[in-house]
């Protein structure tokens, strides 16, 4: 999905915020392997996502959720908010499940 540069720099703005505090609660090898997930690019719900540590899992999902709801607020296309509502869903799914 390709996303306005306002939005992007909006959803790179919160998930460096995020990113902060999220380093702050995590040990240095928990850090180690949630910055080379990220750099790897690969989803929740992939091989090397499931071989995370629970909590570095649960950071993962709050990253993407903070990108949903920015993109819900600022779509208008009544398709686009349905596919990420769905996806919202899911990843809250799953993070309950990782709890």
């Amino acid at each position: 999905m390709k996303l306005k540069p306002e939005v992007q720099k909006e959803i790179s703005r919160r998930q460096e915020k995020q990113l902060k505090v999220i380093f702050k609660q995590l040990s240095g090898s928990d850090r180690k392997s949630l910055t080379e997930f990220l750099r790897s690019g690969q989803a929740p719900g992939s091989k090397a996502y499931k071989a995370l540590k629970p909590n570095v899992q649960k950071s993962v999902l709050k990253l993407n959720l903070s990108t949903f709801d920015i993109i819900l607020k600022r779509s208008r296309n009544p398709i686009t908010k349905f596919r990420v509502k769905m996806a919202k869903v899911s990843y809250q799914s799953m993070l309950k499940a990782a709890s």
